[in-house]
């Protein structure tokens, strides 16, 4: 069954109190949300995986920093210009069949992948256009993933459904990056197979791949056990009685005028707009945040950059925290008022990252950036810095799939994913580059700045509608 989306609620008046919301474990009750939330666990977590063993093995193969960008770049890449496509083209059919469409042909590049090493180990250019075609897919499975969401739970159900979805992203992402990945590359040592005459040299990064393919496999069952029927609405059935006998040209005008039409829902209303930005900022800052914890590990802590655990582990623990929080926390607070709070605390967290480091020399001269208090006050303060990324992720996926019409969430899901992977480029390639030329501490307080900006701009952007106070 799918949420309420009254126009009335667009108008930008405070919402009407609404039933206690349900916890985010009471939810998987609902059996095909449950299907599709293991579907997700998984998903994510083999992508990962095989993210993890791409850079891996094309740092063991080439030693190139540049190939190693590359392989980032490549299922990063896809999301411009093809999300908002994908978005416009899952929204005309079934979302059941792009779900586990897209884990069937991910299952296939997978095992295309392991064949191509066992092929040729050397040659990693066609891993490159692998990666880009499973990132590929997966730009129809997002969209298809966020909008079914509301069509599988109820009203009360959304925000702890969402909740656990942000959890689910963040836990996929140190299970499949952090332990599964480095486990199966550490447990599985090479072997030959032999077959009659076919002679097989596996190594641990092939077994890799196949297990995610396999599991690719498990993600397309638990999607089709899911009933048809939980995924019906009225606008897909309306585009399945369109005539198909259509020419290429008219096609691509009707696509492009989904996309335009999808821009315009997203335009037209302030506050979605803000939510579809802020979630792509968010999103940012996260990447950032894991892709320099190394560099202020060795340059800040004067550790070793095996250590970046202790940047990224209580970072993890206070999003993860903040995320099951959340739906309760919005019972008492506008999502507006909260999600502002949550920037503003993010801007003084990174500033007292600096500040910090000033202090521990002023009481411990003598061990100054190795003294044990900085190393403490650094992980309680990623901590705090992880707890308000949480507290301004979950409540505005909340108002983007509130304020997001049912016929066009698809596409509003697919152009935020793709702003946020456009934005994350440019930082996998110069987030090293600027902390080295800027030096990390002005950095981060270039950072700060510009979360403080940002927090004014929405405050005076969603104000023009009076639309601060909606809960």
């Amino acid at each position: 069954m799918s949420i309420i989306t009254e126009e009335p609620s667009r108008s930008g008046s405070p919402e009407q109190p609404s039933q206690a919301v349900t916890s985010s474990w009471q939810v998987l009750k609902n059996r095909n949300f449950l299907l599709l939330w293991m579907a997700q666990l998984i998903s994510l977590t083999i992508l990962n995986a095989a993210n993890y063993g791409l850079i891996v093995l094309v740092q063991d193969t080439t030693n190139s920093v540049i190939l190693v960008g590359l392989a980032i770049i490549a299922f990063q890449l896809p999301a411009f210009p093809f999300g908002a496509i994908a978005g416009v083209i899952v929204d005309w059919f079934d979302k059941r069949q792009v779900l586990w469409i897209s884990n069937a042909l991910r299952m296939g590049t997978m095992l295309l992948m392991c064949l191509s090493l066992l092929s040729n180990p050397t040659n990693i250019w066609p891993l490159f256009i692998l990666i880009f075609l499973t990132a590929l897919i997966g730009q129809f499975f997002t969209p298809a993933e966020g909008s079914s969401i509301p069509l599988l739970v109820g009203e009360r159900e959304l925000m702890p459904a969402l909740a656990l979805f942000n959890i689910t992203l963040t836990v996929s992402m140190v299970i499949g990056f952090l332990l599964l990945g480095g486990l199966v590359t550490t447990l599985f040592p090479p072997f030959t197979l032999q077959l009659g005459s076919l002679v097989l040299h596996m190594k641990s990064i092939d077994m890799l791949f196949l297990m995610v393919a396999l599991l690719y496999g498990v993600c397309t069952i638990l999607i089709l056990c899911i009933p048809a029927r939980a995924f019906e609405q009225a606008h897909v059935n309306n585009n399945n009685n369109k005539p198909t006998n259509v020419t290429t040209r008219e096609a691509i005008v009707h696509l492009w005028h989904d996309m335009v039409e999808g821009w315009n829902i997203v335009r037209a209303d302030h506050l979605l707009f803000f939510s579809v930005i802020q979630l792509s900022v968010i999103g940012i800052i996260m990447l950032l945040v894991g892709e320099l914890a190394g560099t202020f590990v060795t340059a800040i802590l004067h550790r070793p950059a095996a250590d970046m655990a202790l940047i990224l582990a209580p970072a993890g623990i206070g999003l993860v925290g903040a995320s099951v929080l959340a739906p309760r926390i919005t019972e008492r607070f506008e999502k507006m008022k909260l999600t502002t709070t949550g920037l503003i605390a993010l801007a003084a967290g990174f500033m007292l990252l600096i500040v910090s480091q000033k202090i521990a020399f002023w009481l411990d001269p003598a061990h100054g950036a190795e003294s044990p208090f900085l190393l403490i006050f650094t992980m309680a303060l990623v901590f705090f810095l992880g707890a308000a990324l949480g507290l301004i992720n979950v409540p505005t996926q909340t108002l983007m799939q509130e304020r997001a019409p049912e016929e066009g969430r698809a596409r509003v899901i697919s152009l935020q994913f793709m702003m946020y992977n456009i934005g994350s480029i440019p930082v996998l390639l110069f987030a090293a580059v600027i902390a080295k030329v800027l030096d990390i501490n002005w950095l981060v307080v270039v950072v700060s700045a510009s979360l403080l900006l940002f927090c004014w701009w929405g405050r005076w952007y969603t104000g023009k509608q009076g639309l601060l106070h909606f809960k």
